[in-house]
């Protein structure tokens, strides 16, 4: 109606001009068709529902391939509808548009894991080379990264490294991490000599000092040297002050006046047992210097043949021990006893020993409320004073609820000097245990020892023991890691390989992307991966056997790249899907 010209004629015009245009610049036409097409499909591509229709994203390979064979297809046949092509080129492009867009995916994911297959396998040889220290604190940190995700509770916590150094427990960065980083170290040590010789020496080295830290946590939480002499003599002198009227009433029986029997003459016959008879005035005066007593004499004097006879008093009449003398004598023989042992000498212990026992046989028989001073809620453990019975008690416990109830008769002194002879006999065992012994496992670790420590310590220390049993049981892990396995699964997931690097080939790995790494130069690989690890597995096993945890920071950050990079390749493969799928449409045109 503007011109006056037929508009058939017009267009039939315009498309030979254009025509004429992209033949005498194709590489226009190709730049216009290839923006033209991004340009269509990229906000489509950008949705959630375009992304899965076009077959970007997809709950699995299959279903991704298949949505892009349709939607490619759609396309390529709808844009030739609209060019005014016939049916059977409208089938055709559909046909090929939905063909390139079907293998897409497919392609992608080729590449993708040949993409992977060189970060994963190839990168590990090549980092190696360039930089040992750096590929050690990579492969540490994944291992630490895979733990932390894996079993969080089996790390170790800043209450833990409190409690360690608290009892001078050695922690090293292999205890930090789980089973994960301790196969690790295993595996660097079963194929490296150095690295094995270091991580054993320091987990030796560590589980050889082992009773020595447990002798000494004993003793701070018994709250002095419980182990001393001296010191449990205090304690003992303590709780029979304590215990005090029991004694005096025991002393002034009328049995308890004269004690004297056959079988204690018998007993003066022992050099030994004449020798705590002669150290009565010396030692009553110390004690009695303190519970306000006074000093003993001795009954007994020597006549010209050098033997011990009672003395005669002024009116002629002989001077007879009493039950207060003999109680002396018996703990003199007492403090000799622990001397011999204490000294190693067991058999000197065992005899002195046998003469107490003897002597206050005798005593009780004749005395009974002297058994019942002594003694007292001791007896049930079978033992005669409260030192004792806590001594008993750590060799036999008995049933936690008798037990409690026997303990709660106690004074605060025996309570004290109960936790003090269980605390003794637990340094003792600890001290005569085997050089490389476990003493945490064996007196520790049980149920039956758990409450008797709770029992004994209170509830407060019984927490500490726990805390500090679980240090030195995560500290000894590592010497308990050192095995013999090597199997390829466990090297590949740690990316070590056998002399290369983790990936050599399809005989290692027994997959398509080993197969494709080794096709590209098996041999070279495996010598430079041999000269690469055998750093790299050095570095790993210092690093597992340093103190310094910052380290483990930056072995941290070294395993942050591969993910990254991981996903970089992904977000890489996203970006290419939609020009990919837009290239079909312009194959199909």
């Amino acid at each position: 109606m503007i011109d006056g010209e037929d508009y058939a004629t017009n267009l039939d015009q315009g498309q030979r001009t254009v025509q004429t245009a992209q033949e005498q610049n194709p590489y226009s036409k190709m730049a216009g068709g290839v923006a033209g097409n991004v340009a269509a499909m990229a906000g489509l591509g950008g949705t959630a529902a375009g992304a899965r229709a076009m077959g970007i994203t997809g709950p699995s390979l299959l279903s991704r391939a298949g949505a892009s064979m349709a939607s490619s297809g759609a396309i390529s046949g709808a844009d030739t509808a609209v060019r005014g092509g016939t049916p059977e080129e409208i089938a055709g492009s559909a046909a090929i548009g939905g063909g390139i867009g079907g293998a897409i995916p497919i392609v992608g994911a080729g590449a993708k894991a040949a993409l992977g297959a060189v970060a994963d396998r190839v990168a590990p040889t090549i980092n190696a080379l360039r930089n040992p220290t750096q590929e050690a604190q990579r492969r540490v940190g994944m291992a630490m990264s895979r733990d932390a995700s894996a079993n969080p509770a089996m790390m170790l916590s800043q209450a833990d490294e409190t409690v360690a150094a608290a009892n001078r427990v050695p922690l090293v960065n292999a205890d930090r991490g789980g089973e994960t980083t301790r196969a690790l170290a295993r595996s660097v040590a079963n194929q490296n000599p150095e690295a094995r010789a270091l991580i054993e020496n320091t987990a030796s080295d560590r589980f050889g000092a082992q009773s020595q830290r447990a002798v000494d946590f004993v003793r701070r939480i018994a709250g002095g040297n419980a182990d001393d002499l001296a010191f449990q003599e205090t304690l003992r002198t303590a709780a029979r002050n304590a215990n005090a009227p029991a004694y005096r009433a025991a002393y002034s029986e009328p049995s308890a006046q004269q004690v004297y029997t056959g079988r204690i003459q018998q007993l003066m016959q022992s050099p030994t047992f004449r020798r705590a008879v002669d150290m009565v005035p010396k030692k009553s005066a110390d004690r009695g210097a303190v519970s306000g007593a006074k000093e003993i004499g001795n009954p007994f004097t020597q006549n010209s043949q050098g033997q011990y006879v009672l003395r005669q008093s002024a009116d002629g009449t002989l001077v007879a021990p009493s039950l207060e003398f003999w109680d002396h004598v018996q703990r003199n023989l007492r403090s000799l006893s622990d001397k011999a042992a204490r000294s190693g000498d067991n058999t000197t212990a065992s005899e002195i020993g046998a003469l107490r026992t003897a002597l206050n046989e005798d005593l009780d028989t004749a005395v009974p409320l002297f058994g019942s001073a002594r003694k007292g809620a001791a007896a049930f453990f079978g033992a005669e004073d409260a030192l004792d019975a806590g001594r008993q008690f750590a060799n036999s416990p008995r049933g936690i609820p008798e037990a409690t109830k026997a303990f709660q008769k106690f004074t605060a002194a025996e309570k004290r000097a109960f936790s003090t002879g269980y605390a003794s006999e637990l340094i003792d065992r600890v001290k005569a245990s085997g050089d490389r012994t476990n003493v945490i496992n064996s007196m520790f670790k049980s149920q039956a020892a758990r409450e008797s420590m709770e029992l004994v310590f209170g509830p407060q220390k019984a927490r500490e023991i726990e805390a500090y049993v679980r240090v030195e049981d995560i500290a000894d892990r590592l010497r308990g890691a050192m095995g013999n396995s090597t199997t390829a699964r466990q090297l590949v997931e740690l990316g070590i390989g056998a002399g290369a690097g983790g990936a050599a080939g399809y005989g290692i790995t027994g997959d398509w992307q080993g197969a494709m790494i080794g096709a590209a130069g098996p041999k070279t690989l495996q010598y430079l991966s041999r000269k690469g690890d055998a750093k790299v597995m050095e570095s790993i096993a210092k690093l597992l056997t340093s103190d310094n945890p910052q380290a483990l920071r930056v072995a941290a950050q070294q395993a942050a790249r591969q993910p990254s990079y991981m996903k970089a390749l992904e977000s890489l493969g996203s970006a290419l899907a939609i020009p990919a799928r837009s290239g079909a449409s312009i194959v199909a045109q």
